[in-house]
C-alpha cells in the first residue's frame, strides 16, 4: 500500500482504499499504517457467495472521483478467512486498470491451493494485479508466519521503502548492481 501511495505523489488526505466487507482486517491496518483517513477506507458489499461486487466497487470509485478523492488501492481476496470466498479478479482488475488503481490480491488464506492444477482457476485474473501474497504456513506445513509476497514492479516497492543516508553509500551500493535489502536502496 505504501508503494501504491508513493507512486502517486498526491495529497494523502485525498487517497482512497477499497476492499470487501469480507477482507482480512490486515487491509484496514495497512491503511492506518499508510496514513489513510478512516473515512477514505471503503468496504464494498459482497454477493451471495461472499465475493466483492465489481459493480458496487465501480459505483463507489465513480462517486469518490466526483467528490474530488483519488482512488489508489484495491485489495481483492483469493480465499477470505471466514468463507474462502474468491473475489472476481478479472472484473476487479479491469476496473483497477481503467482507473489506474493499484490492485493487490490477498491470497493468504487460499492462494496456496493453486499449487494443485485442479485449483489454478482461483488465480484467473491475477495477471492484472500489481502485488500478491499468500501464506505457505497455512497449507504447506512451513513454520508459522511464512508469507510470500510478489510485486509486478519491484522498483516501485524498493523506491517507496528506500533510505540511503550518506554513511551507507559506497562503491557497491551506488553501482546499481547490489541491492541492500536492509535499506531497500535503489542506488
Amino acid at each position: 500500500m505504501i508503494a501504491a501511495r508513493e507512486q502517486l505523489k498526491a495529497d494523502i488526505n485525498q487517497l482512497v482504499v477499497y476492499t470487501s466487507t469480507q477482507a482480512h482486517s490486515s487491509i484496514e491496518k495497512a491503511a492506518r499504517v499508510a496514513g489513510i483517513k478512516p473515512e477514505n477506507f471503503h468496504l464494498i458489499e459482497v454477493d451471495a457467495d461472499y465475493r466483492m461486487c465489481p459493480e458496487l466497487l465501480q459505483q463507489q470509485i465513480v462517486r469518490d472521483i466526483q467528490s474530488g478523492l483519488i482512488p489508489f488501492y484495491i485489495a481483492a481476496t483469493v480465499g477470505t478467512t471466514s468463507s474462502h470466498a474468491i473475489d472476481p479478479l478479472t472484473e476487479i482488475g479491469a476496473i483497477a486498470q481503467v482507473h489506474n488503481i493499484w490492485l493487490h490480491v490477498d491470497g493468504a488464506m487460499s492462494g496456496t491451493a493453486a499449487i494443485c492444477p485442479e485449483y489454478q482457476w482461483i488465480h484467473q485474473g491475477l495477471e492484472l494485479a500489481d502485488s500478491y501474497c499468500f501464506n505457505p504456513h497455512k497449507w504447506m506445513l512451513t513454520n508459522f508466519d511464512c508469507t510470500c509476497f510478489y510485486v509486478k514492479d519491484r522498483a516501485k516497492l524498493i523506491h517507496a521503502l528506500s533510505i540511503m543516508p550518506e554513511f551507507l553509500k559506497n562503491q557497491a551500493s551506488t553501482s546499481g548492481k547490489v541491492i541492500n535489502k536492509a535499506i531497500y536502496s535503489t542506488q
